[in-house]
């Protein structure tokens, strides 16, 4: 029998998780800022998309034309909880994706 890769098991979370979102953001420099406000795929949630290989085209941010629905609703999401609030640090965020983890 052939091997599928189906047969695998999921070991990492999926990209538009909050579990995701924190491990990135653990790796990112905590005092380095962001701009919440960049639409051009530079901002938290563009460059956490990039990060998994996502174009911020196909992001759910830029259009909704290209994106998907649980892209759209994890943008939505990130931004109000998470990327929209100051301070605009990577460090901050992470302790607000952290808090919202431990309330789920």
């Amino acid at each position: 029998m052939l091997y599928d890769p189906k047969w695998e098991v999921q070991t990492k979370p999926r990209v538009c998780s909050l579990e995701a979102l924190v491990a990135w953001l653990e790796k990112m420099p905590a005092s380095r800022k962001y701009n919440y406000m960049d639409c051009e795929g530079r901002c938290l949630y563009g460059q956490y998309m990039a990060s998994h290989g996502i174009p911020w085209k196909e992001s759910g941010a830029s259009s909704k034309e290209y994106g998907t629905p649980e892209r759209d609703a994890f943008c939505a999401f990130v931004y109000l909880h998470i990327a929209d609030c100051e301070p605009w640090t990577f460090g901050a965020a992470l302790t607000r994706a952290r808090a919202l983890v431990a309330e789920a």
